[in-house]
């Protein structure tokens, strides 16, 4: 399933048109100019959505050791850490929509590391800011790039306020999209939310009961 969500953010992102900056100086422009800039395609983002992915695919499924896992792991932190996205961009919404995904980001990698920690302070404060930044974007053409913090924060949400934003933002999307990928989300998000309720370990992981259903 990781990868189905590789293939959903590139879906998203390959068709949107470059983001309308301000033109540049001179002085300012480089090879890639702001206004080449597209969301999520070349700024960065998508390429750490892979390491991400590829870690958590490659550890839950014993490709790499729990050495390597770490290694990668604190790779990619550090440079999500330094990560920025465009320094010019059309509006604040755009910002708050990155701000979303570096909180979603750092949740997922976390939970990488440490799959049984989903009610740890640390987790649910990044959830708290993701669903913050996520209440801040009300542009509707930008709704679907939502999908996947929604995704994220939303295995990992435990409070019942976190849960009742992410029920309406999927509501929100599928009233306004043609996207068909937001029920697909919507059930394995409210399926962690049973096994949560159930007292299922590592209720978030969503690799680990996939599997295990296609065992059954």
């Amino acid at each position: 399933m990781d990868y189905a969500i590789l293939e959903l953010f590139t879906s998203l992102v390959i068709s949107t048109t470059p983001i309308d900056n301000q033109p540049t100086t001179h002085d300012e422009s480089c090879d890639l100019s702001d206004s080449d800039i597209i969301f999520g395609l070349n700024d960065g983002l998508l390429d750490i959505i892979k390491r991400i992915s590829s870690l958590h695919f490659r550890s839950r499924t014993k490709k790499v050791n729990n050495s390597t896992t770490i290694t990668e792991a604190v790779g990619i932190w550090q440079d999500l850490t330094t990560w920025q996205p465009p320094e010019a961009l059309p509006g604040e919404e755009y910002q708050q929509l990155y701000d979303s995904y570096t909180s979603a980001l750092f949740t997922w990698l976390y939970l990488i590391l440490h799959p049984d920690s989903m009610c740890d302070g640390k987790v649910q404060s990044m959830v708290e800011q993701g669903v913050v930044t996520m209440s801040a974007v009300t542009v509707l053409e930008l709704s679907p790039f939502l999908l996947i913090p929604l995704f994220i924060l939303g295995l990992a949400s435990v409070q019942d306020e976190h849960k009742d934003f992410i029920s309406g933002a999927f509501d929100q999307i599928e009233e306004h999209t043609a996207f068909e990928e937001v029920e697909v989300y919507r059930t394995m998000v409210e399926r962690s939310w049973e096994n949560q309720d159930q007292g299922i370990p590592r209720s978030w992981e969503w690799i680990q009961w996939q599997d295990a259903g296609s065992a059954g």
